[in-house]
């Protein structure tokens, strides 16, 4: 198989593969670049750093003509005044942090798709992505451009429906976001790790691709995935149900899942970076270490608007055992039960 996959790496071509990528060679220092955007070699440094790459060294050649064209825009951008420097500081990381999982994720993912389709071993299927990634670089790039712009389209539409909703605020609360999340995660996956030796890696793989399509096909979105847990979020109370029981129904009837259990809470929450913070995450998460296998367990004021009808009336609430959770004392929980 391996003369079917083509493995004809060669170590020595890396520099013009490089160069091929990055749209042309590395001629130029800090002081190149701060010349020709008229700025300090600080603020290159700071460009690069917050880009998710080392300092250069001053006589270090390590940006391209690309690289230079980038950051002279850039700071433009910002010297008109469109953003401060926190903000572009913020864009810059937010930008090298998503790129950088996103050419992780991109790379093993064809490993694992070269192993698979050739019978390669990890070290021979890595040098075939090594030879023929920059065929594909081209795709990846369109498909990024057009995600993320489907994306912010998304997002803005969910937004503008929401501040319509609201009305004008006379003081910005605290947690201005009110949505609907929670956590769902594998029953007993520490000990189970141990005896599932390498059929690990497919666990998780199945269980994040199994959790991202249940959350993304009922309405929601997926805020993270922590090993053997997910995050979801939703804008409205119906929308969340809809995921978390979801969730809980499909990867419950995946046979080579784990069991597994689910917390659900709708509340207030700020968004940073991508992710949500509040004490209502901290209530989702504090909840789901608590829940019966199989089950989906809520706070008393989520339970209350539930059994009010406020998302329909196919879901029941039912008392739970209180409980003492880190950070929020004794409370009361209730189990979901959806009826069909």
């Amino acid at each position: 198989m391996k003369e079917e996959a083509g493995l004809t790496h060669d170590f020595s071509t890396a520099h013009t593969n490089s160069s091929s990528l990055l749209g042309g060679p590395a001629t130029l220092t800090v002081d190149d670049l701060a010349q020709m955007a008229q700025t300090s070699s600080e603020d290159v440094r700071e460009f690069w750093v917050a880009m998710g790459f080392p300092s250069p060294r001053a006589e270090e050649k390590v940006f391209t003509e690309n690289d230079a064209r980038l950051f002279v825009e850039w700071s433009k951008f910002i010297a008109s005044g469109a953003i401060d420097q926190a903000t572009a500081r913020s864009l810059l990381r937010a930008n090298s942090h998503l790129a950088d999982r996103l050419g992780l994720w991109q790379v093993e993912a064809l490993v694992e798709d070269t192993m698979r389709r050739y019978g390669l071993d990890d070290t021979a299927a890595r040098m075939y992505v090594l030879d023929h990634i920059r065929e594909r670089v081209d795709m990846f790039d369109e498909l990024l451009r057009h995600s993320w712009r489907r994306q912010l389209d998304a997002l803005l539409k969910r937004m503008d429906h929401e501040i319509a909703t609201r009305g004008h605020e006379g003081l910005q609360p605290r947690f201005p976001l009110n949505r609907s999340l929670g956590f769902v995660d594998m029953v007993s996956y520490t000990s189970s790790s141990t005896i599932l030796g390498g059929r690990l890696v497919d666990l998780i793989g199945r269980f994040e691709q199994l959790s991202r399509d249940a959350v993304t096909d009922a309405g929601g979105r997926v805020v993270k995935m922590i090993g053997d847990a997910v995050m979801y979020i939703a804008d409205d109370l119906e929308t969340g149900l809809r995921v978390a029981v979801s969730l809980i129904e499909q990867l419950g009837a995946d046979d080579q899942m784990l069991p597994v259990r689910a917390s659900f809470v709708r509340g207030d929450v700020f968004s940073r970076s991508g992710d949500v913070f509040g004490p209502t995450v901290n209530l989702a998460s504090r909840l789901v270490d608590i829940a019966p296998v199989g089950k989906i367990l809520m706070d008393p004021t989520t339970a209350a608007a539930i059994a009010a009808g406020k998302a329909g009336m196919e879901y029941d609430v039912e008392e739970f055992p209180s409980a003492t959770l880190r950070g929020f004392g004794t409370i009361s929980p209730y189990l979901l039960t959806y009826r069909r």
